[in-house]
């Protein structure tokens, strides 16, 4: 008869938190992507206005009405450089906010990163026309040396937000487990172990 030795313990799975404290949870570390996203965008518009440097020129026709000279060259060159700041936001928000913690994925990490990017998007544009200086008005027929630095193809307004959702929703497609391999006690229990992380 051969010893029998009892298997060994094991540890008791955690309970499960209660849905309204979960979903607080989560709403609240959306909150917080979305408030260092709108920071960071504000801190980029100053990294915006220094990077464009003097805007065009303008002669003043009449009150209000102005002719700009190098509109084109000035209106591309502020808008890409925008397009690559607020881009490169959105790809690494993206990254960074499936990849952050496995307990953190889920819908609200993805409403904090639209929020956050549009937010972030807006005071980029908003700080970078403050910073920069720049005016419109001035006498009739004289000349204005530097306009303010605006953003002419509001459009791009949406390309921070638009990129961080299509990074995230890209890696939550091809994750390895349905559920982003957040915490779930009751299943851990049932199955006797836990689930293997997931990337």
């Amino acid at each position: 008869m051969s010893d029998s030795y009892p298997p060994p313990p094991v540890a008791a799975p955690e309970a499960p938190l209660p849905a309204e404290r979960e979903t607080v949870a989560d709403l609240r570390r959306a909150a917080q992507l979305a408030l260092g996203l709108a920071v960071l965008g504000a801190l980029l518009g100053v990294i915006w206005a220094w990077w464009c440097g003097p805007q065009q020129r303008a002669f003043v026709l009449a009150p209000g009405q102005l002719y700009p000279f190098a509109e084109v060259e000035t209106m591309v060159g502020a808008d890409g450089r925008y397009l690559f700041i607020v881009g490169m936001v959105g790809l690494l928000a993206g990254f960074l906010g499936y990849w952050r913690r496995h307990a953190e994925r889920g819908p609200l990490v993805l409403c904090g990163l639209v929020a956050g990017g549009l937010a972030g998007a807006a005071l980029t544009w908003l700080v970078g026309y403050l910073a920069d200086g720049g005016t419109t008005s001035g006498k009739v027929n004289t000349m204005i040396t530097h306009l303010p630095l605006t953003l002419h193809m509001k459009g791009l307004l949406f390309v921070e937000p638009a990129l961080a959702a299509l990074v995230y929703g890209v890696l939550v497609a091809f994750a390895v487990r349905d559920d982003l391999g957040r915490p779930d006690p009751v299943r851990d229990s049932l199955v006797g172990q836990p689930a293997p992380e997931a990337y």
